[in-house]
């Protein structure tokens, strides 16, 4: 189960990035400052979900060494 949410928190993340780049892009012109909040915060939680769904797959190994 460790193994299933860390992947997915790594999809996500991904998913996250691409919709953060995509709507930095979209902004920039229009609006830079909301554009620039967006890229912060966006990229922010990307690392958040991306850190979490490494340390549960890094979880999940460390568990069957232990066994």
């Amino acid at each position: 189960m460790e193994l299933i949410r860390g992947v997915t928190l790594v999809v996500v993340s991904v998913l996250l990035s691409i919709a953060t780049l995509g709507l930095w892009l979209g902004n920039l012109q229009t609006n830079p400052l909301l554009s620039w909040v967006v890229f912060v915060v966006g990229f922010a939680l990307c690392a958040v979900t991306a850190i979490a769904g490494i340390w549960g797959i890094l979880g999940f190994f460390r568990d069957k060494e232990g066994k």
